[in-house]
């Protein structure tokens, strides 16, 4: 019986070792994923600034044009 004991707690360690190696896994791909969302965010930011700047310079032109139609 203590063999069975012994075998049985062994099996409870490997499975506890098995799920430790699960979790740590996972933790790995959610912070990946974090990772990836961040770097995501970052571009869209800066696409966001592109897109301001133009739509500033556009801005710019029309205010340009108004100024040369009323000059003309």
């Amino acid at each position: 019986m203590a063999d069975d004991k012994k075998a049985h707690e062994t099996l409870k360690e490997k499975v506890d070792d098995f799920k430790a190696d699960v979790d740590e896994r996972k933790a790995e791909h959610q912070e990946k994923d974090v990772v990836k969302d961040i770097n995501r965010a970052f571009k869209h930011d800066l696409k966001s600034d592109v897109d301001l700047d133009k739509a500033a310079d556009n801005v710019d032109k029309a205010v340009e044009r108004e100024a040369e139609a009323q000059e003309g």
